[in-house]
């Protein structure tokens, strides 16, 4: 969205602008651009008074008038932006903080991604990458190669790029972090249209993205990987395709799998669920033009999809059952659903800085939320349940429901969870709580226990009556890569080997021992716990990564990256016993019914434990002792 350069003189519409930003990011940016003392001596905003704010958004209104413009500013030198980073939060870092987080604010042209150090060295002509996905992380790993001059092809099962965003198409859907945090640091000042925006404005951003920067070109839609085996006589691998015109065998030097951890939707697996006489819709395969006008809905699930989608439902359903298995912690998000304002919208373009500032602003106040995550004994011993910030937040979000619910006490007690907060995903509020307040909504708790022909019965006997099922009962994270099989040295299947230990492992969340030139993007142990970084960064991260392991293997001609057993199963070590550390694995935190854990072996199993810092640097400096390169 644009502001016409008429606005830019108009000082009301300037001040608006800075009224309705992020006034950290502005205090920032005004004082990266014009070094006015004044607005040094300002603290972050949240400790500000109102005076303070004012005369910070007097100076920046002023300035504006003066000097606003499109411009592109470089990276400040190193100790200049180091000290504006401090001045964002008003807390000192140290080396390992600022090296994970200088990228935040996006001031080179592609953060995070590798180039050659000098000049390129020759590349066999028969050489090629393959990337499986073209959702978010295999788009990012395109673009990567593309920088390196790497060639490669991406594959993709369905007929456009998008990924989970092509997928998901049920009403509502749309990010649940702010846009400027779900984006990619490279693709500058993209003009989003919302705050959190949908589905549709999320597809068109990764395909413009895809097509932009080349990705597009080297991708085959419509192209299902079945699986691949690892040819140790040749260190290639032979990928096997079904394609419409037939199924085709690729060979690959390196392989690097983007196919996600929502690849594979968890359909209720429930007794009598085949002779139910209606109709059962998955989230993840929304029928075009489903139409829900004088039906009657259950929606099974309240997770972050359950949540967004009741609300549109419940508007156009003659009743709507939601089943609610566990309770959630559902908290409020500023601006959630709002448009973004023209006045921002001209902000963004015309005050050189604030596009990067706001983006290190908006993941500021997560960097140490690891506190929240943490079990404190000493709080305990005083009678608190976790921590006391995590019992703040427990009452803060307590109070939420009971002000959303209009203080309904026979709903009151069955939202309120017996586990503590931030030790499950966080679900963003689409107007759910209120939701279940309409004439036509009903809640039911517990389990489904069978389905009938005309509906389903509780667990506790209750029954109920549904033309459309909408099984918003999410996806089965542990199916990592699946359905494809991979066969590594000797033909050993990965999938075989995960069932046979303890489930999906790998180092440093992309590599397996005995799977050469393989890496997984978003892999097992891998979305960090903590830390602020989202993960569009994280993506661009891990493809880098395996970008240095195919770039050494060109620099010195050699053919095989592997990762040494002994370093695979010293992390895995470590992992275990820093994952023992968080929350999610206490009983407090609801271990029993948490899907970021291996329930049957009772380990961490989607998330990364280590803090923010320690990973990125993990995963950012090889460490190549780690490695076998031959």
């Amino acid at each position: 969205m644009m502001a016409t350069a008429a606005q830019a003189t108009d000082t009301d519409f300037i001040r608006r602008g800075i009224e309705v930003a992020d006034l950290n990011a502005v205090r920032i940016a005004l004082y990266h651009n014009s070094r006015d003392a004044q607005v040094a001596e300002l603290p972050p905003v949240a400790q500000m008074t109102a005076a303070q704010k004012a005369l910070l958004i007097d100076r920046a209104t002023s300035w504006l008038g003066d000097n606003a413009g499109p411009a592109v500013l470089p990276e400040p030198p190193e100790d200049d932006l180091r000290a504006l980073m401090t001045m964002a939060t008003g807390q000192e870092m140290t080396d390992l903080e600022f090296e994970a987080r200088r990228d935040l604010a996006a001031f080179r042209p592609f953060p995070c991604a590798v180039e050659w150090p000098g000049e390129r060295p020759t590349i066999p002509d028969d050489f090629r990458v393959v990337i499986i996905g073209s959702g978010p992380a295999g788009i990012v790993a395109g673009v990567q190669m593309e920088l390196l001059g790497i060639p490669y092809i991406l594959l993709e099962r369905q007929g456009e790029a998008g990924g989970t965003w092509t997928i998901n198409r049920y009403p509502d859907v749309r990010v649940d972090t702010p846009s400027i945090t779900y984006e990619y640091s490279f693709e500058k000042l993209y003009p989003w249209s919302e705050y959190f925006n949908r589905g549709e404005a999320v597809r068109d951003y990764l395909q413009h993205v895809s097509r932009k920067y080349g990705v597009m070109a080297n991708s085959r839609f419509n192209h299902d990987v079945q699986g691949a085996a690892f040819d140790q006589a040749r260190n290639v691998w032979t990928v096997d395709v079904a394609t419409p015109q037939g199924d085709e065998r690729i060979e690959a030097n390196v392989v690097i799998t983007a196919c996600g951890t929502f690849a594979n939707a968890q359909l209720p697996d429930i007794e009598g669920v085949e002779g139910f006489g209606g109709q059962i819709v998955h989230p993840s395969a929304w029928p075009e033009g489903l139409d829900l006008t004088g039906k009657r809905v259950a929606v099974i699930g309240n997770g972050s999809t359950g949540v967004q989608l009741l609300s549109a439902v419940a508007a156009q359903a003659a009743h709507v059952t939601v089943v609610q298995r566990t309770p959630q912690w559902i908290s409020p998000r500023e601006k959630y659903g709002a448009p973004i304002e023209p006045e921002l919208a001209w902000l963004c373009e015309n005050l050189p800085g604030y596009w990067n500032w706001s983006r290190y602003t908006a993941t500021a106040g997560l960097f140490d939320i690891h506190n929240l995550q943490r079990v404190d004994p000493a709080w305990q011993a005083q009678g608190g349940q976790v921590s006391k910030a995590n019992d703040d937040l427990r009452a803060f979000l307590t109070d939420y429901i009971r002000r959303e619910t209009g203080g309904r006490d026979d709903l009151i007690e069955k939202l309120i969870p017996d586990y503590a907060p931030m030790s499950r995903r966080p679900v963003v509020d689409n107007g759910w709580y209120r939701a279940l307040t309409r004439d036509n909504v009903d809640l039911l708790t517990g389990s489904v226990a069978r389905f009938t022909p005309t509906g389903f019965v509780m667990a506790d006997g209750t029954a109920c009556d549904a033309d459309i099922v909408i099984a918003a009962t999410g996806f089965d994270v542990l199916k990592y890569l699946w359905p494809a099989r991979y066969r590594g040295l000797g033909g050993k299947d990965l999938h075989d080997m995960w069932d046979a230990g303890d489930g999906p492992r790998a180092y440093l969340s992309m590599m397996v021992p005995q799977f050469p030139n393989f890496f997984m993007l978003y892999g097992p142990n891998s979305q960090p716990l903590t830390g602020g970084t989202g993960l569009p960064q994280w993506w661009l991260i891990w493809a880098s990564y395996a970008a240095q392991c195919v770039m050494r293997m060109l620099a010195e001609g050699k053919g095989r990256v592997d990762v040494k057993p002994a370093a695979f199963d010293r992390y895995n070590r470590e992992l275990d016993a820093e994952a023992a550390n968080w929350l999610q694995m206490t009983p407090e935190g609801g271990i029993e019914k948490n899907y970021y854990v291996n329930r049957q072996h009772r380990r961490l199993q989607v998330n990364a434990p280590w803090l923010s810092p320690d990973y990125h640097r993990m995963c950012t400096v090889v460490d190549w002792d780690d490695l076998d390169i031959s």
